[in-house]
């Protein structure tokens, strides 16, 4: 199946699911974040804020901030993406597409160091995702290749897939979180 294919496939399944499953689910992967050591041994949290459908990353920003680590949220601009830090979800605002993202002016935080936790709409075995197709996921990782950080992607179970074909700008994932399982590289 090809990415276009597989892209609308995994968003209809995932939109399958009402919205008192997608917290439920949402709880148990943000309790196996919390459990892990590369959440524990990280300063700085990095996360995308959930929209629609997604695993629900609010409750993972508060626990965060709660644990005294640096959280940094994504704000597209132009072509790139960065993270910049918040020290809580009043400082989120509508952005791009409609997601929250960090009001003007906050400190830019650097992946140094942190857990950085990725979206997608599929992942597979061998931790390569599929994304929304805008590529800044790809491009951020590309261009902070030399930093120390980890990528953790999350997702439900029914977003997995056997094989995504990669190309050659796809970048794998240090590893996943579903409800059901943690996959490491």
């Amino acid at each position: 199946m090809d990415k276009i294919a597989l892209r609308k496939l995994k968003m209809k399944e995932r939109d399958s699911l009402n919205p008192n499953e997608v917290q439920a689910l949402s709880d148990i992967i943000l309790n196996r974040i919390i459990s892990v050591k590369e959440y524990k041994d990280a300063d700085t949290l990095l996360t995308f804020v959930s929209c629609r459908s997604e695993v629900v990353t609010d409750g993972l920003i508060l626990s965060a901030l709660k644990d005294g680590k640096k959280v940094g949220v994504p704000k597209v601009e132009g072509d790139i993406m960065n993270f910049y830090n918040i020290k809580g979800l009043d400082e989120l605002e509508s952005g791009y597409f409609g997601i929250r993202e960090p009001k003007q002016g906050l400190p830019l935080l650097d992946p140094e160091g942190s857990l950085m936790i990725v979206p997608g709409l599929a992942f597979d075995l061998c931790l390569n995702r599929i994304g929304y197709g805008k590529g800044f996921y790809d491009r951020y990782f590309a261009a902070h290749k030399d930093a120390a950080y980890i990528k953790c992607g999350i997702a439900f179970e029914l977003q997995m897939c056997k094989k995504i074909e990669a190309d050659r700008f796809d970048q794998p994932l240090d590893m996943l979180v579903t409800e059901t399982r943690i996959i490491r590289s």
